[in-house]
């Protein structure tokens, strides 16, 4: 039966159950016990059973001998529904046989009938407290639990996009970086496709090697629809030179969350290191062009240079032959001694003053030297 109270009382007010078939004591316990709870008096174990399956108490006072199931049976039943709440055996045997065995079905106390009013009043109020401060440092316990596996998994997957950096950074060509890629949303338990587009080409990747035909389509398609598009348990995360197509998007959607965090991470980092790649292709064909330039022009000096010592020897070589040919024609010119010494010596002297000239080239001889000395290094 219910102690009556009026609505406001009841609803601050804890709720007992008291199961005993012997009415007077049932009576009595209810009194005792209306003034802190809500109080439910039943004559069995089978009734207190079917009441749990309505309302949850905050206590159960239950008397071990009864018809029916007895006080034990009904305890281990209701331990078996998973109900931890507090249970007080009321047993007319104050033995230690009886206490072990209340504390082995599941009990929390245990009381002599006839039993102390004041005791109970005590016992039922203590062990509602102690029960609720158990249940708060479960839930403090589980939620802390719940925060440490939390960490440890972020910390997990933050450690799979370090390691993904680590190894990336380190890739010379598109393929590479896109098999760390794949390798990478593989450690999520993800199957992604992959499109990575360069100025040299499109690379399009799946887990089982180059795309399809139809793979490529859908991931061109999908590279348009934005940074993060999700369609069905598929995931599109785009970039301007990468996309990700995750083909297998898991139901829990706290996951799908982190995955798409994750991946948005991956995808930016995918791109920051094929613009390296670009970067350093670039570098390397300009590098290239340098020294292709630079081997043609060594050559176009070194032809200069064979050049320049030709004409030295050339004039050189007619200067001669001038001077000669000169002073053999004396004999016909009937030129007297004195001005035939006069016109030779005219003669050497320009001579002279030419060659002086192409001594002054060996300056420019040096700097042609030096000019090919560096661009053959």
């Amino acid at each position: 039966m219910f102690i009556e109270l009026d609505e406001t009382t009841a609803q601050s007010r804890h709720k007992a159950l008291v199961v005993d078939d012997d009415p007077t004591l049932r009576m009595s316990m209810e009194m005792t016990l209306s003034e802190d709870f809500e109080v439910v008096g039943l004559e069995s174990g089978e009734e207190c059973l079917a009441e749990l399956d309505t309302q949850t108490p905050d206590l159960i006072c239950l008397d071990i001998e009864m018809d029916g199931m007895d006080g034990h049976q009904t305890c281990r039943a209701l331990r078996a529904l998973g109900l931890r709440l507090p249970v007080i055996f009321v047993s007319s045997h104050d033995s230690l046989e009886e206490r072990i065995k209340a504390f082995d079905a599941g009990g929390d106390d245990f009381m002599v009938k006839p039993f102390d009013p004041a005791l109970l009043h005590l016992k039922a109020n203590a062990l509602v407290r102690l029960h609720q401060e158990r249940e708060k440092l479960e839930q403090e316990r589980k939620s802390a639990q719940d925060m440490a596996f939390g960490f440890l998994k972020t910390a997990g997957e933050t450690g799979v996009l370090l390691e993904f950096l680590q190894k990336s950074i380190a890739c010379t060509d598109y393929q590479a970086l896109g098999l760390q890629v794949l390798h990478t949303a593989a450690q999520y338990d993800l199957q992604v496709h992959l499109q990575i587009r360069h100025p040299e080409g499109t690379l399009n990747l799946t887990p089982q090697g180059p795309a399809s035909p139809l793979e490529v389509s859908i991931l061109e398609k999908s590279a348009d629809l934005g940074r993060l598009f999700r369609f069905g348990q598929r995931l599109a995360v785009n970039y301007p030179s990468v996309t990700l197509l995750v083909q297998n998007l898991p139901e829990d959607e706290e996951v799908v969350g982190r995955i798409r965090d994750n991946l948005a991470l991956l995808a930016e980092s995918a791109h920051g290191i094929a613009s390296t790649i670009m970067i350093r292709h670039q570098a390397h064909a300009q590098a290239h062009a340098i020294q292709a330039a630079a081997s043609q022009t060594a050559a176009t000096v070194e032809a200069l240079r064979s050049l320049y010592q030709q004409q030295q020897v050339e004039t050189r070589l007619r200067l001669d032959q001038l001077i000669h040919g000169v002073e053999s024609t004396y004999v016909f010119l009937g030129l007297s001694e004195n001005q035939e010494g006069i016109l030779s010596e005219a003669l050497r002297s320009g001579a002279d003053e030419v060659l002086t000239l192409f001594r002054l080239g060996e300056v420019f001889e040096a700097r042609l030297q030096s000019i090919l000395t560096t661009l053959r290094k």
